[in-house]
């Protein structure tokens, strides 16, 4: 009887230690906005449950917004699967309804195109790792995103955080 008690105490012990690495990050580098180093990428704020990205020329504008489960946690990596959706501009919406009247079929082919791709919630995995310090005040964050389904990367992208002091060169 003893050792089913004992049993039942580290099986509850593991799930709550389970619940807590599903609601926040092991390492805390990974709670701080994710600075582009392109001018293709916006800023990215990602949490346990959710990722938001931002346009590249305005940090205030939502690219895109997703709903996300942690799947991978570790001091060095997180992966995150989630349901993500791209949110048009009102330009690229004026473009899309404006095109999709035209007498042009190519037009008309491009506007639906847009259309397709902000009416579509994506399902992807996006894994984020530390990759290397670049200086002292950027530590580079990669991003791999994989489309529910495949094998293969569909895209990678750098960001920059601050790292934490023991991060930082040994000329200090």
């Amino acid at each position: 009887m003893r050792k089913y008690f004992v049993f039942m105490f580290i099986l509850l012990i593991s799930g709550c230690t389970n619940s807590v690495n599903k609601t926040e990050f092991i390492n805390p580098i990974f709670n701080q906005p994710l600075r582009p180093l392109s001018d293709g990428n916006g800023y990215t704020y990602i949490t346990p449950t959710s990722i938001d990205m931002r346009t590249p020329k305005d940090k205030n504008l939502v690219a895109g917004k997703g709903e996300c489960e942690l799947i991978e946690n570790t001091q060095e990596r997180i992966t995150l699967k989630c349901k993500y959706k791209w949110i048009p501009s009102d330009g690229e919406l004026w473009y899309a309804d404006t095109h999709l009247k035209s007498s042009i079929p190519f037009e008309q082919k491009t506007a639906q195109q847009i259309i397709d791709i902000y009416s579509k919630t994506y399902e992807k995995y996006f894994t984020y790792y530390i990759e290397r310090l670049l200086f002292d005040n950027c530590l580079v964050i990669k991003e791999e995103i994989i489309n529910v389904g495949e094998n293969q990367v569909s895209s990678i992208s750098s960001y920059c955080v601050t790292p934490p002091n023991n991060y930082k060169s040994k000329s200090d």
